[in-house]
């Protein structure tokens, strides 16, 4: 009995420790859908970056993208991690959200496979091709497809599957004749004899870039947590630049079925952007700012008419 009620006060004694140390610190949420290019994050809270800078990063993995608007204007979600041409028209369609950062680039981990009778771009008239459309895929098929074929979208039959690895399954089910998919499913499918790329973001690099946004009114209210999140994500990205096995233990470990393995191959098609690569896409007065690329976007969405405005200047109060 003695025993028990000894057990009993070391745990409610360590419970209230950790409490006391928690009072410290600061609650914000962050949410993401599971991509490696996000996963520096896990790294900064494994490694207590968050804590260090007097927070309590509560990391939300949504995989329903169409969520995202809604969470980040009520402010349910501080800060959002997604692709930088969603976030450009969650921003002009009224979103209450600011650019922090630019966290990653595709440079081949996405791409356009299909089937062996399908070896141009052109050949894709009357086919079957499946797609995410709320994803960054769909604006780098568009781009794809303006700049490299005499096709519209109307010219194809597209299947919007609502989720880029359903997109990639489908392909591999035989269901479609082309898909737009990313990593693994991307390296799967180009297992499949006579399927290969069209295209990739590899040749079309601006098209998905990954960045990470903040609820405007804690951006105005509380602009050293927007700098210390930000801060601790470029020690992050160095963490894993210096230390890429551990750092792929990390960044996995925040995902369901996800390895270290998958981490490192799926970086071998991305290019992660640390401090000095956004100090250089931050830089107005070159010709492919964050500004410049993001202006493409906000127009070319406009005149498709997904946009109700392309003047984003306020979505980079923060950084401009």
């Amino acid at each position: 009995m003695k025993n028990t009620l000894r057990i009993l006060l070391v745990v409610l004694a360590l419970l209230l420790a950790a409490s006391a140390c928690a009072e410290g610190l600061t609650n914000v949420t962050m949410a993401f859908c599971t991509w490696t290019g996000y996963a520096p994050m896990f790294i900064a809270k494994g490694n207590g970056y968050f804590e260090e800078a007097g927070l309590n990063m509560d990391i939300q993995v949504i995989e329903d993208e169409s969520t995202y608007a809604a969470l980040i204007t009520t402010g349910n979600i501080d800060f959002l991690a997604t692709a930088q041409d969603p976030n450009i028209k969650m921003f002009a369609n009224g979103a209450a959200s600011r650019y922090v950062l630019a966290m990653d680039a595709s440079c081949g981990a996405d791409g356009l496979v299909a089937t062996a009778d399908i070896a141009t771009l052109d050949d894709l008239a009357g086919k079957t091709l499946a797609l995410d459309k709320s994803a960054s895929s769909y604006y780098f098929f568009l781009t794809a497809l303006e700049n490299g074929s005499s096709l519209t979208e109307a010219d194809i039959n597209v299947m919007d599957m609502g989720d880029t690895t359903e997109a990639g399954l489908a392909f591999m089910s035989g269901s479609v004749d082309a898909a737009i998919m990313w990593e693994p499913e991307l390296s799967e499918a180009l297992a499949i004899e006579g399927a290969h790329t069209l295209v990739t973001s590899a040749d079309y690099p601006e098209t998905i870039m990954d960045s990470l946004v903040v609820n405007s009114k804690l951006a105005e209210e509380k602009p050293e947590i927007v700098q210390a999140v930000a801060e601790c994500w470029y020690k992050a990205v160095d963490f894993m630049n210096e230390n890429p096995e551990a750092a792929y233990e990390l960044m996995a470990s925040g995902f369901d079925e996800v390895t270290a393995e998958d981490v490192a191959a799926d970086k071998e098609g991305l290019r992660f952007f640390g401090r000095e690569e956004n100090a250089a896409l931050n830089d107005a007065a070159t010709e492919r700012s964050i500004f410049a690329i993001s202006q493409d976007m906000a127009d070319f969405w406009m005149a498709k008419g997904e946009c109700d405005t392309n003047d984003i200047s306020e979505f980079f109060a923060l950084v401009k």
